[in-house]
């Protein structure tokens, strides 16, 4: 007995000084109050701050919030967006970027659709990869810390369209290399749509809805993300629109397929015809004589199948002999016949020049004689070549540019179908295929007009070229605009020189392309020495320089040098001795001889 009440007294006092002890331990309020007050500093020594230790608390809270922050992650994505009335969107991204470490590159993504996207105040570089557009922003010294990039860009073909209304379809997320925490986004249309957005993603498809939280009042549309996204994450938004919302016609009817059919049968069929048309490549040597059997009159049907120049023809005969130019103190051009015609030369030459003449020795360049000459000349001289320069069997050039043509036409009808209201729909289009027709048409004609330095004429088919397209990508018919565009260059530049040519045409094309290389490319030096051989050199090549198109360039390849006067060209006023007034001259006779035969 006495020892269970020993033992009973031992746990009593146990449990009493357990308390007890735990009370020795603990500190006050009031002690800790006094040691506080125990340790303010004295006057000399300085305080310590709170404030960083609120701010280490902040920020401790905020990584504690966001389960993001121990990687480089997209801390705040804004993006705004207004969409004019034809469906054109220009965005604007303010990414806040969270860095972990350092980095020297920063990918920032956009749009594959995306145009003009760039970071403001850097030099970013675009690249695609796996159907993906970035934006490179680089730094050697290293992106640090947080910071924050504005991107901007624009997008369209964002709206398609039925019979029963309009679809507008936006990109809204790009595929960012980084994860993001938290995104709002903001859509403004240009007017009221009483319509609801449907939202899709690449990871979660509609259901990405769960994770949003978005408004649609009026006519802006904006939301927040719940939920961070990962990386890689896509987001589109969808608006059902009633017909007429956007302005231009969206719809791809039955008469777009129709004609995108016609026009790739048309240009397999344009394909097919090249074929039968096509010659053997041209060996072309530069020669520092004119071709054999040409005279200047001729240069441009075989080079770019134009019209015979009659001027340079007579110019030609002036240069053999035959006669000789005399411009009177009124600047009138007569020509004088020095000789007679005889066999040495061509049956319609001998033709052309007692035409000319009709039995007398003198011939007015205003006179209706020198003009009804000068049409003769430009209608016998190409039928002359032809028989001598293609096959019997070739097909024809101007059938091969006209498939050309209507292949064009039919692709410019495609895109103005995207493109035209749908008010006076059927004249936008008319007018489409028309355009087309005459913008191909221009470039056949600058691919001739090369060949002659013709810069005017080759610049008008540069720019057709380039319009029609522009005008494709516009109406969303690159597909078919491309094709049209290089089947219409090509056939210009095959057909430039006709169509199959024979063994003789292609030796006597080789040579005219050889000396046109020849006065591209002559130096003044070997230009001077064929002037010590024939001091007359300079005004017997002068116009087959100027038939090529290469007047200007052969005679700089002079200088300021003192010619022996011209035995041909004679003017009552003053006759020039330096090639750069003599061409002077020479042009402006020429010019008046134009006149009269185009009047």
């Amino acid at each position: 007995m006495k020892r269970l009440l020993a033992v009973l007294a031992a746990v009593c006092c146990l449990l009493f000084c357990l308390p007890a002890a735990g009370a020795v331990g603990e500190e006050t309020p009031q002690d800790a109050q006094i040691e506080n007050e125990d340790a303010v500093p004295s006057e000399g020594e300085p305080a310590e701050e709170a404030a960083p230790l609120e701010e280490d608390l902040t920020e401790a809270q905020t990584d504690a919030v966001d389960p993001l922050a121990e990687e480089t992650h997209i801390r705040s994505l804004q993006i705004s967006c207004t969409v004019d009335g034809g469906g054109k969107a220009s965005v604007t991204q303010t990414v806040e970027l969270s860095i972990i470490g350092a980095l020297t590159e920063v990918r920032l993504a956009v749009p594959a659709a995306a145009k003009k996207a760039q970071a403001a105040g850097y030099k970013a570089k675009a690249s695609t990869e796996s159907g993906n557009r970035y934006l490179t922003i680089s730094n050697e010294a290293g992106f640090t810390g947080t910071q924050t990039f504005t991107v901007s860009y624009t997008l369209s073909d964002l709206v398609t369209g039925t019979d029963e209304g309009q679809t507008f379809l936006l990109p809204l997320l790009a595929a960012q290399v980084y994860p993001i925490s938290s995104m709002q986004f903001s859509v403004a249309l240009p007017q009221t749509a009483d319509a609801y957005p449907d939202f899709s993603s690449g990871y979660y498809g509609e259901l990405i809805e769960d994770a949003l939280n978005f408004t649609a009042s009026s006519s802006v549309i904006s939301g927040v993300t719940i939920e961070p996204l990962k990386d890689h994450e896509t987001m589109s938004m969808t608006l059902s629109l009633p017909k007429g919302f956007f302005s231009g016609h969206y719809h791809e009817g039955l008469l777009s397929k129709v004609m995108t059919v016609i026009l790739f049968v048309l240009l397999a069929l344009d394909v097919f015809y090249w074929w039968r048309l096509r010659s053997d490549p041209l060996r072309v040597q530069a020669r520092t004589l004119p071709p054999d059997g040409v005279n200047p009159g001729d240069v441009p049907y075989l080079l770019s199948g134009g019209d015979a120049d009659f001027n340079m023809l007579v110019s030609h005969w002036a240069t053999l002999g035959y006669l000789s130019f005399y411009i009177n103190k009124s600047g009138h051009v007569i020509l004088r016949r020095r000789m007679s015609m005889g066999n040495e030369r061509r049956l319609y030459e001998r033709k052309l020049f007692d035409l000319l003449f009709g039995g007398e020795t003198l011939c007015d360049g205003a006179s209706l004689r020198y003009k009804k000459v000068g049409e003769k000349a430009m209608a016998v001289i190409p039928r002359y070549w032809a028989r001598r320069l293609y096959s019997r069997d070739s097909g024809s050039p101007f059938l091969a540019r006209l498939l050309s043509c209507l292949v064009c036409a039919a692709a410019t009808l495609c895109a103005m179908d995207a493109l035209a209201p749908d008010k006076l729909h059927v004249m936008f289009l008319l007018a489409a295929l028309v355009a087309g027709f005459a913008l191909c048409w221009l470039i056949h004609k600058a691919c001739g007009a090369y060949y002659l330095s013709d810069w005017l004429w080759t610049g008008a088919g540069a720019g057709s070229a380039l319009l029609l397209l522009i005008l494709g990508g516009l109406g969303g018919a690159t597909l078919v605009m491309v094709p049209a565009v290089a089947l219409a260059v090509f056939i210009g530049w095959q057909t430039a020189h006709g169509g199959r040519r024979s063994d003789y045409g292609n030796e006597v094309i080789a040579q005219t392309l050889g000396f046109r290389r020849f006065l591209h490319n002559a130096s003044d030096h070997h230009l001077m020495q064929m002037l010590r051989r024939d001091p007359q050199y300079f005004y017997k090549m002068l116009p087959y320089a100027e038939a090529m198109g290469r007047g200007k360039h052969f005679v700089a390849l002079f200088s300021d040098i003192q010619l022996e006067p011209c035995q041909w060209y004679e003017a009552a006023n003053s006759t020039p001795h330096t090639p750069a007034s003599f061409y002077d001259h020479y042009c402006e006779t020429m010019a008046m001889l134009n006149v009269s035969i185009r009047k």
